[in-house]
């Protein structure tokens, strides 16, 4: 009997979602002979969603956790977090999230035969692993690996230290939630930038679990290019409808409604005032809002903004992720999370960087990016000022910028993949 894997995004936005399509489609490339199936648990219908289709003819089962009403998820505002609402919904409810997973993953029986589990921050599927395995009275339990940018208690943490509310409450929802963190056999940290030095050593040094870094980020250009079907940046812009010598812009709020309202001025004034470049934008509520419909184009589904033509909504992606387009992209300007850094570090795109208020990760990321020559860096209330400004300068044009000293390996979902098929084989 093959191996049967579990591999759980959180429910925090799309970028370990967009992490664990690579992940999957590695580890099916690495050991398809060995592996029985792969499961990808799910607790709201929107990452149900996202992940349909990203799997065509591979033995892959997107299960949704029916019943889990508070998965771990950052309570957003309008450019950052609202950290009393988030400690509410993340901590103080962390004890009522634990009993819906342990419910629904024993509903659906995801655990059942499971040889490995990984994890990208969802400590709740870790302690219903471990208390599944003594409840059953199963000799082991799947090998338990967790991939991190970070660990939820320790961002959680620092937010609370900020605001100044780190009561018992709170301190005790932690303690709880480190318990869990802790319950993973090993970990893999992404290196610098995206896993700055310090994100590390909380697992070593705190929570005391062992910890490999990976050599690089995931992807790069021969996923794009299998994606395509040949060289990606030309057959991607004529998906996009722009033409090969043209500058592109791709703004992103990395798949959080953080950014929702904060492209508004921006976009208007491209409608008032077209650009002398292409802008590729994904903010679904913005395209809402503007009325833009979507319709495909060979693997893309894209609309234009009426009242701007060169302005590009994106929506799905067939077979893949948003990863493969930044082979088409000249910049990118977003917030500093993980996947969508890792994702313009993969082809070399220059990055800008805008400040999340509230956010310790995607702070520590965006100054790491910054001290690594990866980004240009600029602070929430300066972009609002003057967003035009910061992306073209005095000329107009899109602002020249070095590429990326990089030094960032690529495709180590390549490497990850082979090491925990070597890992998983052993446990059996």
């Amino acid at each position: 009997m093959g191996l049967r894997i579990l591999v759980a995004p959180n429910e925090d936005g799309l970028g370990t979602s967009a992490w664990t399509v690579r992940l999957v489609k590695g580890l099916l490339r690495a050991g398809a002979e060995t592996i029985e199936a792969i499961r990808v648990p799910v607790a709201s219908g929107r990452l149900a969603n996202f992940h349909r289709g990203k799997y065509p003819g591979l033995p892959v089962e997107i299960m949704r956790l029916e019943g889990v009403r508070h998965p771990l998820r950052l309570v957003k505002q309008a450019g950052g977090v609202d950290i009393p609402a988030t400690l509410a919904w993340c901590v103080l409810d962390y004890e009522r999230s634990r009993e819906e997973y342990r419910q629904a993953l024993r509903a659906c029986r995801a655990l059942d035969g499971a040889d490995l589990l990984v994890d990208w921050g969802v400590p709740q599927m870790l302690r219903a692993a471990h208390d599944e395995a003594g409840r059953c009275g199963r000799r082991g339990r799947p090998l338990c690996v967790t991939v991190s940018d970070h660990a939820w208690s320790e961002t959680l943490a620092l937010m609370a230290h900020a605001a100044k509310l780190l009561g018992d409450r709170v301190v005790r929802g932690l303690q709880t939630m480190r318990a869990d963190e802790a319950l993973t056999d090993c970990v893999f940290t992404f290196p610098p930038p995206i896993t700055p030095a310090e994100r590390e050593n909380y697992w070593r040094q705190t929570l005391h679990r062992p910890v490999e870094r990976l050599p690089g980020v995931f992807g790069g250009h021969e996923v794009a290019r299998r994606w395509a079907g040949g060289e990606p940046r030309p057959r991607i812009r004529r998906m996009l409808g722009i033409p090969e010598d043209a500058a592109v812009l791709h703004l992103t709020g990395g798949g959080t409604p953080v950014w929702d309202r904060l492209l508004t001025s921006l976009l208007d004034e491209y409608a008032a005032r077209p650009p002398s470049y292409y802008v590729v934008v994904f903010s679904p509520g913005e395209r809402q809002r503007r009325g833009v419909r979507l319709g495909w184009s060979g693997g893309v589904q894209i609309g234009r903004d009426p009242g701007a033509p060169r302005v590009i909504h994106l929506g799905d992606v067939a077979g893949e992720t948003h990863h493969v387009l930044f082979a088409a992209f000249d910049l990118v300007c977003t917030r500093a999370g993980g996947g969508t850094v890792s994702d313009a570090l993969a082809f070399g795109v220059p990055l800008l960087l805008v400040e999340e208020t509230g956010h310790p990760q995607v702070e520590a990321i965006r100054e790491s990016c910054a001290n690594m020559g990866l980004a240009r860096s600029v602070g929430l209330e300066e972009f609002l000022r003057s967003p035009r400004a910061q992306l073209e300068g005095r000329t107009g044009e899109l602002r020249a910028q070095p590429a990326p000293r990089m030094g960032v390996g690529c495709h180590a979902e390549e490497d990850l993949a082979a090491r925990l098929l070597t890992l998983a084989r052993a446990g059996r």
